[in-house]
């Protein structure tokens, strides 16, 4: 009988992990790196940009960009999106992706930043449809 408990954090099955490496990249996978990053846009001593998320094996992962409404305009999310790619090519990614509302005004953005649709989300965060976007760094 297999029973479910839960692990700890550092628990896995390492050699498992290399075999399938070696199966779905076609060699072993020496570093795989994953390092969190958190921007702000700051002007008159107020924040008004945020950006955040991850850098894992060779992408940049945005999981939040948001601007004041009143900041809008300025190249304020160009510019932190910027800052995310730059900390990323310290570790060699590769490539951006985000998720974003289907129906969302940020979608014209990303597409003038030159982010491709890749995918659609049907029925995801909150019953909402979403998409996905990626774009190589430059």
């Amino acid at each position: 009988m297999i029973t479910i408990i839960k692990a700890r954090k550092k628990e896995n099955l390492e050699k498992e992990w290399r075999l399938q490496d070696n199966a779905h990249y076609g060699r072993p996978v020496i570093k795989w790196i994953e390092k969190k990053f958190r921007y702000k846009a700051v002007e008159n001593e107020e924040i008004v940009g945020i950006i955040d998320g991850k850098i894992e094996a060779g992408t940049v992962f945005i999981e939040t960009l948001i601007v004041a409404e009143k900041a809008r305009g300025k190249d304020i999310g160009t510019s932190l999106i910027q800052a995310a790619e730059q900390f990323g090519k310290k570790y060699e990614a590769h490539r951006t992706w985000l998720v974003t509302g289907k129906e969302w005004s940020e979608n014209i953005f990303y597409k003038k930043l030159g982010f491709q649709l890749v995918g659609k989300l049907s029925d995801f965060y909150l019953h909402a449809d979403f998409v996905l976007y990626t774009r190589k760094i430059r």
